[in-house]
This record gives C-alpha cells, structure tokens and sequence, in this order.
C-alpha cells in the first residue's frame, strides 16, 4: 500500500478511538527503505508514541526495519519466539521477526529490556520442541549451539 494511504486509514483509525496502531509488514517485503517512507507519512498524522511494529521476515530485513522504527522514536515491537508463526493468507510468508534476534540486537545496543536471553532461549527450544519446528532465530540458534559446545 502506499504511505500516503495508511496515513489516511490510521488518521481515520485513530479519529475512531484506537489508542495504538500496529504497522504490519505482513509478508516480509518491507526494506528500510520503504520503512522509512511509511513512517515518516503515518507519523505525520499520528505521534509514533501511537504506533508499533510488526515485521515478518521473509527476505531477511525485519530486524534492519524495526532498527529503522527505533530511530523514528517507535518502542513496542511485536515479535515471535523462535520466529514462530506466519502469515495463513500470505503464500510464501515466513514467521515473525524471533525475539531472541530482536532481544540480542537491542541488547547490542544497550538498550535495557528486562528479557534473559538465556531464559529466552530455553523457552525457545522447549516450545519448538514440542511442536516439532525448527526455530528460525539465528540468535537463539547460535546459543543453542554454543551451549552444545560446551558440554
């Protein structure tokens, strides 16, 4: 969709009582690019104290994109354990951005987010476990990985 239309849709959303709304990437083909434009039309209508973010990531942009959102001054950040989940509607969509990707990212720059990454982890592998999916988290696969080591 174009900036200029999901400007005018969440103008008229929020005129209507919404208290946040949620920018979705839903199939993952946003770049920062095209982020950058979708937020500075949306938070020309809106304050980005209003608005959060949702990346799916297909082609591998949702933590550059949600990198972009930080520096538009957007903190609520939807993300998904292991990367988990998808879009049903969207052929070839892949899961949302991991959060343990999400959570080592903002750990990296020191912004505090009260999350045990360790603990993240473990909740990861337990859940994928139990529903027989490989996480797509590069960053909980990588620790995964490391703790195999050193056993």
């Amino acid at each position: 969709m174009s900036p200029k239309s999901v400007a005018r849709v969440a103008e008229k959303l929020m005129s209507l009582g919404c208290h946040e709304l949620s920018l979705g990437d839903t199939i993952g083909v946003g770049t920062p690019a095209t982020t950058i434009k979708m937020l500075e039309a949306v938070s020309s209508v809106i304050g980005t104290d209003q608005l959060a973010i949702h990346c799916h990531d297909t082609y591998g942009q949702a933590l550059a994109n949600i990198l972009v959102s930080l520096d538009h001054g957007i903190t609520t950040i939807d993300a998904s354990v292991a990367g988990l989940g998808g879009c049903p509607y969207a052929k070839g969509a892949s899961g949302n951005v991991a959060t343990e990707d999400l959570v080592y990212m903002l750990d990296g720059l020191g912004v505090e987010t009260g999350i045990d990454l360790d603990k993240l982890v473990d909740a990861s592998e337990f859940i994928c476990s139990v529903l027989g999916k490989e996480s797509r988290s590069k960053a909980g696969s990588a620790i995964a990985a490391k703790r195999q080591d050193s056993y």
